[in-house]
């Protein structure tokens, strides 16, 4: 999500589709769990990453403010910058952001990944009108990237992304205390360009994306909120490597959020109800029409000052998307043929999660586990066969279960230094047998140093490897990843500048993430070292 409304690219259409956001120009990025991710969709029961840029103000900034930043880095002999300016003009909110980066082959160890490059360039500006009864805004934003095919010798994309957005907010007297509305218009394209220069295929997408919500008071000890959701996507694809043939995905939603709370426990619940309608611009192949609906409860039990222990149950259903029913073709780009099924159903998941935690006190702690069933999951694996030069993959849909656990400690050693530790583990299984590109355990130790002026950051991560494969999937090795961070700040004037200097990889490991589908093909980057400077007014 961008500021609460998908990105309306193809990036979830496969891996070498770069999502069409700058991550240096956002403010912060939102990890939305528990029943409130049925407000943004039904197909999320992990959560939703949301990424804030705040180009339509709802609050008037306070005179002028802004920042630059520079910053370059030796794996990927990266040189990038990127601003922005926010002010006020009367009852205006003004916003402008731009933002440039380049980048060239990436080293990796024993020798560099061809073909790696990037080149891109985004801006963005927004007004907004505030006032006593609320807001209304618009913000007007692109994004260009032309980027290397690693498995294609000179062969790249170029993508296009214009963009519209449109948010408001009145309040109100009453038990509806505010109406919000979010509204979006893209246009998308990228083509992926051959070696010769020619155009080998064509995707574009113009999508349009409407939300309306109402903020209720209090009722029966509960508030929430209750909105409608509409989106229209229409794509198209041409040329050789067109894998999914043209189509258009209409969908409808109901949503619906309520929370209370009472003495040491708060509760929440969340419920959608989502038509999906899907036509599909080839005759032979059938249209897609259905209807899902999640709902999810939670509770959180502040057991002591220090301590809470956070329950929640969800019973998500997901409809199939336009790559998992009709996908049919060669997708150079990840070394796979795509096969998909148009007679899939909705995905349907029990999930239950519990998490304790202590969050307060100098000792923080942080432990989650969650068990998942399903009905029907939707996963791409190989089907150990192959066509045109290339293995097959097909999308099934067979019964399945998650379950793992997530970890995370804050120790005090001293005032100014904390050890960290943290661990991660999940294990998918359909049918009695490992699901492929499942991530392997993970453990974590780290130091961090924190003073006036000085802060710093050493992390060591360590991924086992991954025996666990599914059928004609290959294994993945153990690595061991160092990190330092180094950042200095200091004031001068209204100015706030803040240097720092990263290390990547610092122990130079050949990495092959198992979640990755070129990691046969294509390790992380190698030992880098990254610096920059940043200046805020």
């Amino acid at each position: 999500l961008v500021d609460g409304n998908p990105s309306l690219d193809v990036s979830g259409l496969s891996e070498d589709h770069a999502a069409a956001l700058e991550p240096s120009l956002a403010d912060q990025v939102e990890i939305i769990r528990g029943p409130a991710t049925l407000l943004f969709g039904s197909g999320a029961a992990g959560g939703v990453v949301n990424v804030v840029t705040n180009r339509i103000h709802t609050v008037l900034p306070d005179g002028a403010s802004g920042s630059l930043e520079l910053r370059g880095d030796t794996p990927l002999d990266e040189r990038a910058a990127a601003g922005r300016v926010d002010l006020a003009a009367g009852s205006v909110a003004l916003h402008f952001d731009g933002a440039w980066r380049e980048t060239d082959d990436a080293s990796i160890p024993g020798g560099i990944a061809p073909n790696t490059w990037t080149d891109t360039h985004s801006g963005a500006v927004g007004a907004s009108w505030i006032g006593s009864a609320g807001h209304l805004g618009a913000a007007y934003s692109r994004y260009d990237s032309d980027y290397g095919i690693p498995l294609e010798d000179g062969a790249y994309i170029a993508l296009q992304q214009r963009r519209l957005d449109l948010a408001g907010r009145l309040e109100l007297d009453g038990v509806v205390e505010a109406l919000s509305l979010r509204a979006a218009a893209n246009q998308y394209e990228h083509a992926e360009i051959a070696p010769t220069g020619e155009v080998g295929t064509q995707f574009q997408l113009d999508g349009r994306e409407l939300r309306v919500a109402a903020e209720l008071g209090e009722v029966l000890g509960f508030k929430g909120v209750a909105g409608l959701q509409w989106q229209d996507l229409d794509f198209d694809a041409a040329g050789e490597e067109a894998f999914v043939p043209p189509s258009r995905t209409r969908s409808l939603a109901l949503y619906g959020f309520a929370q209370r709370e009472t003495g040491d426990w708060t509760t929440e619940f969340g419920a959608r109800a989502e038509n999906q309608r899907i036509d599909a611009a080839v005759a032979e192949l059938p249209d897609h029409d259905g209807t899902a609906l999640s709902l999810s409860a939670g509770a959180l039990w502040r057991m002591s000052a220090d301590w809470g222990l956070a329950l929640q149950l969800t019973r998500t259903e997901r409809n199939p998307s336009a790559t998992e029913l009709y996908a049919d073709g060669p997708h150079a780009a990840t070394g796979q043929f795509e096969v998909g099924n148009p007679g899939f159903g909705s995905e349907r998941a029990l999930t239950a999660d519990v998490g304790l935690r202590r969050l307060a006190g100098p000792v923080r702690l942080e432990l989650n586990a969650f068990y998942n069933r399903y009905q029907g999951f939707i996963f791409l694996a190989p089907a150990g066969t192959v066509e045109d030069d290339l293995p097959v993959f097909e999308f099934l849909q067979r019964d399945a279960r998650f379950f793992g656990f997530e970890a995370e400690a804050r120790l005090p050693l001293h005032p100014r230094l904390q050890l960290l530790l943290s661990a991660d583990y999940v294990r998918g299984e359909a049918d009695g047998q490992d699901l492929p590109r499942i991530p392997p355990l993970r453990l974590g130790a780290g130091l961090e140093f924190a003073s006036d002026a000085w802060s710093a950051t050493l992390d060591l991560q360590h991924a086992f490897g991954q025996e666990r494969v599914a059928a004609y999937e290959d294994s993945s090795a153990a690595y061991t990843l160092l990190g330092l961070d180094v950042s200095y700040a200091m004031q001068v004037g209204r100015q706030e500048w803040r240097v720092f200097l990263n290390g990547s990889n610092l122990l130079d490991e050949e990495i092959r993430q198992h979640t990755s589908p070129l990691k046969d093909s294509l390790p992380l980057p190698g030992r880098g070292i990254a610096a920059g400077v940043r200046m805020a007014f």
